[in-house]
């Protein structure tokens, strides 16, 4: 069994090593990748190959300052929090250069290849954290519902690898019935600071008993 995080924020590979089962690094990792954009790079990945979804996750990017709280300001000086203003692909725990591609290089190239397989994947996707004061960069929304770009997911990676899943960790308003994607709702309001938690008990606690 493979566990991918998908997004949107750190809290899926952290929820992931907390419960011991973060094997090696995948492409969202530590990043900030809305649901749309996940699918974008998959879809580079799966139909145009590693080298044009490499380009798509490093190119483009303008620097931001952080205020406090996941709140972020563009800025027209070099720092240390890279985002796509675009995309909404942000990156503030790594400094984009050539040896932060040759790492992404091999993280697509793994997760390219256990698509391929007919291993078992469990894909994780967590909302924003608190969508009043936390992830917010200039104009850009990060509290969308994501089961839209969640479902063209599956159906993008089902003909190649049947034996997948989704869990969604969503806002309690979000919650639905569905055959394809799981949905583990919180209150963000008051329980936002859990949700790795949150991943962490799941995955002890609920998928694998």
């Amino acid at each position: 069994m493979k566990v991918i995080p998908l997004g949107l924020q750190c809290s899926v590979p952290e929820g992931i090593k907390r419960a011991n089962l973060r094997e090696y690094s995948y492409p969202f990792d530590w990043l900030w990748c809305p649901s749309e954009t996940t699918y974008n790079i998959l879809n580079i990945l799966i139909n145009d190959g590693i080298e044009n979804a490499l380009e798509y996750m490093t190119t483009g990017y303008t620097y931001y300052r952080y205020l406090g709280n996941e709140h972020y300001v563009s800025v027209d000086n070099i720092t240390e929090c890279q985002m796509n203003e675009n995309s909404g692909l942000g990156n503030t725990h790594f400094t984009i250069n050539n040896d932060y591609k040759n790492k992404l290089k091999i993280r697509l190239e793994r997760l390219l290849r256990d698509i391929k397989t007919d291993e078992n994947i469990l894909f994780l996707y967590a909302d924003a954290a608190n969508s009043y004061l936390n992830y917010h960069l200039d104009e850009i929304e990060y509290g969308i519902d994501a089961t839209e770009y969640l479902l063209k997911i599956y159906d993008l990676i089902y003909p190649l690898n049947n034996n997948i899943k989704i869990v969604y960790f969503c806002w309690n308003e979000r919650k639905r019935e569905s055959d394809i994607i799981e949905y583990i709702s919180y209150d963000f309001k008051n329980h936002w600071f859990e949700v790795s938690e949150l991943i962490k008990n799941y995955l002890i606690n609920g998928f694998f008993t």
